[in-house]
């Protein structure tokens, strides 16, 4: 194995981890392909409307429920950070003595094997890093469920009282008047009710682990991806009064 060859292959290794260590903690999110939420002027009177927008953001941002998430998320993110590090610190360290090696210490049956030996502890750190990044994703997720669990029987409230019949998130609005943002009364009631969100390390599911049996009377599982879905009867057509 050739110096530059471990170079390439650790200078890889290291910017994935550095870019994984920069990764913003993800929040409850509109789709992609939605533009952002047209800005809102502070204080604007309610303006009574059957169809009212709140900004998810300013709700993750500026509710208690919403910064207690976020501060718990990126503590569990810079955890499993530290937990890399002493792993990257030894690969960086390895390498360094291999590249100061001389040509014919590398060559040498001693200097092949200790090259194998690093590309195990490469192959073993980047598994390592495989893994808790899918903790982190499954962690996110299910303190996103929660959030959404919390502010769901706020925003039917606050609803109720705009007098109000739909809620739509401002972020798949292309324009609105500021009358009709319940943003700021969503923020007062959801802090009202709830300051704290659930958020714990998910753990992996151990593999190989056989699969639970479903409880009696569960549905059954869902068919895996790509299978043909079972045919449907169509459904009846509601009766006009």
């Amino acid at each position: 194995m050739k110096a530059h060859d471990l170079m390439a292959g650790v200078a890889a290794l290291l910017a994935a981890t550095s870019a994984y260590a920069q990764t913003p903690v993800p929040v409850p999110a509109p789709a992609p392909a939605a533009a952002a939420a047209p800005a809102r002027p502070a204080g604007a009177p309610a303006v009574l409307s059957p169809v009212v927008v709140y900004d998810l953001g300013a709700l993750i941002q500026d509710s208690l429920a919403g910064q207690d998430m976020s501060n718990k998320l990126k503590a569990i993110r810079d955890q499993i950070n530290r937990e890399l590090e002493p792993d990257q610190r030894q690969l960086e360290s390895e390498l360094r003595a291999i590249l100061a090696s001389s040509v014919q210490e590398s060559q040498s049956v001693a200097g092949r094997q200790r090259q194998e030996a690093f590309q195990r502890l490469n192959n073993e750190f980047q598994q390592k890093q495989e893994r808790l990044s899918q903790v982190m994703q499954l962690t996110e997720r299910n303190a996103i469920d929660a959030f959404n669990k919390a502010i769901a029987p706020v925003l039917q409230q606050t609803l109720v009282a705009r007098n109000g019949l739909i809620a739509i998130s401002a972020n798949q609005v292309e324009a609105f008047i500021p009358g009709v943002d319940m943003t700021a009364d969503l923020i007062t009631r959801l802090n009202a009710t709830t300051k704290t969100i659930n958020v714990v390390r998910a753990t992996l599911p151990t593999q190989g682990a056989p699969a639970a049996a479903p409880a009696a009377g569960a549905a059954p599982a869902a068919a895996p991806a790509g299978a043909p879905l079972p045919a449907r009867p169509p459904a009846a057509a509601p009766r006009r009064p």
